[in-house]
């Protein structure tokens, strides 16, 4: 039975290599083949070989997810509703902006930690994804935005903020972080890759010192008691756990800033002293937060709120970095908090 090439590190086709009797540098050839020119056959590998050709693709398949359905934003961000194997679905989002193009990936099939501001976790928690799974999002829509070109544009940028919680699945993102940094060329770096957590300590702490990219902390509250109305998980991981495990990354990392995500909901964490308790609560970190306006979506009742100016106002003051994100794509349930993969499914 084949196996899905997309589910390897570089050093398990080196193995595999020296295994055939080929030399271990094929094994980089073949990745710039699948990553850097997003060829989907092996006999388009054209310094490879016709015999090694010939036994990767007895031994592997290159896979892609099927695009079940597309919707663009007015503001040019694209989200892509993606069919698995097994018929679940995911979306992942691509958002164009003058200096970079990001890509919004998921990491599982829904999401256990059930924000309850997040149509995500709204809708429960089905499986984690594959290495594959995760890293075809990115060709996918290299796919389809015909990037493979060396002198096309590029995505520049990966956040780990679409379905699921990335650190649930930390053994496939983290090897999918790794096998998409491969090509120096395509200029994705530590600095250009993003993970975002709802704060999973235990994890952060363990993975510290490999995590291969950019941490950023879905926080959205600066104390355990409102933290915990909104996110039932800081019941078992509250925020001095956090904050311990985000001082461990910071001693591996110190030159990188750690994200910390502060979505304001109407009356309950956007007032003067929630900003100031926030202040304090992150002096002593290498930190920039970043301010949320929440995004509505059917069957929460929560509301957004008008504060986002002078709460970003109290948080600069103080010295801290703390721009309030640009809202994009909110008419096509692309915006944070808002994607499901419930969209209907139709041909492309």
């Amino acid at each position: 039975m084949k196996k899905g090439i997309l589910n390897y590190s570089l050093s398990e086709i080196e193995s595999l290599m020296l295994e055939l009797g080929c030399p271990k540098f094929r094994a980089k050839q073949i990745f710039l083949w699948l990553y850097r020119f997003g060829k989907n056959s092996f006999f388009e590998m054209t310094n490879i070989g016709k015999d090694l050709q010939i036994k990767l693709d007895e031994i592997f398949y290159i896979h892609r997810p099927k695009v079940a359905n597309i919707a663009k934003s007015k503001d040019g961000t694209i989200k892509f509703l993606l069919e698995l194997n097994d018929k679940n679905t995911i979306e992942t989002v691509f958002i164009p902006e003058s200096k970079r193009n990001t890509i919004c990936v998921s990491s599982q099939v829904g999401c256990a930690v059930g924000c309850k501001f997040c149509n995500t976790g709204y809708n429960g928690f089905i499986r984690n994804l594959s290495t594959e799974e995760i890293v075809s999002q990115f060709l996918v829509v290299k796919d389809y935005l015909n990037l493979w070109d060396q002198k096309a544009e590029r995505l520049s940028n990966i956040v780990f903020m679409g379905m699921g919680e990335p650190l649930f699945n930390h053994k496939n993102v983290l090897k999918a972080i790794n096998n998409l940094m491969l090509d120096e060329k395509e200029g994705l770096s530590r600095r250009k890759i993003t993970l975002s957590t709802s704060g999973i300590s235990p994890i952060i702490e363990k993975i510290a010192k490999d995590l291969p990219c950019r941490l950023a902390i879905s926080l959205h509250a600066p104390n355990d008691q409102i933290r915990s109305q909104i996110m039932p998980i800081n019941g078992v991981y509250n925020i001095s756990s956090i904050m311990n495990a985000c001082r461990k990354y910071s001693e591996y990392h110190c030159y990188l800033k750690i994200t910390f995500e502060y979505l304001l909901l109407k009356g309950i964490n956007d007032s003067k002293e929630c900003a100031l308790e926030l202040i304090d609560l992150l002096k002593n970190l290498n930190a920039k937060v970043n301010i949320l306006q929440f995004n509505s979506w059917d069957g929460c009742s929560f509301e957004p709120s008008s504060n986002a100016k002078d709460f970003s106002a109290i948080l600069q003051k103080s010295g801290l970095e703390a721009p309030i994100r640009t809202r994009r794509g909110e008419d096509v349930m692309a915006a944070c908090g808002q994607l499901s993969a419930k969209n209907k499914i139709s041909s492309i």
